[in-house]
């Protein structure tokens, strides 16, 4: 029993930091050529900044998160927001799709201008992904 227990806690010690890893190597892949992870004055860090947009890059189960973390950033540094969506490896693509799908009844409703890049496991570049703009007049 004890060594159940001993492996259940390694898994669950481990399985976070390897998130975050990965996230930050899509993000590194997903926003070469910005400027990456910049502390920002409010004492948050932007993941990309491009000269028209502040980017937030996170995995689609995070959708609102990401919503609300690039309004800030834009606002922050007067810039347009923008999400990288990135679906997961092994992940339902319906799942993703779905994540998409609110970020889009989201930002519609509350007529946000704001530009979404779709991202799936295999996408490297920016360029790869499929961009979604929003913008309302």
């Amino acid at each position: 029993m004890f060594p159940r227990l001993i492996a259940c806690t390694l898994i669950l010690a481990v399985t976070p930091g390897q998130a975050q890893e990965l996230e930050k190597d899509r993000q590194e892949q997903l926003c070469a050529g910005m400027q990456i992870n910049r502390y920002l004055p409010n004492d948050t860090y932007v993941d990309c900044i491009s000269d028209d947009y502040a980017i937030e890059v996170d995995f689609s189960n995070k959708w609102a998160e990401a919503i609300g973390q690039s309004l800030m950033y834009a606002a922050e540094l007067e810039r347009l927001p923008g999400i990288i969506l990135i679906c997961r490896a092994g992940e339902d693509e319906s799942n993703c799709l779905k994540h998409g799908y609110h970020i889009e009844q989201t930002v519609n409703w509350w007529r946000i201008p704001m530009t979404v890049w779709h991202c799936g496991a295999d996408d490297v570049h920016l360029a790869d992904c499929r961009r979604v703009e929003y913008m309302q007049e």
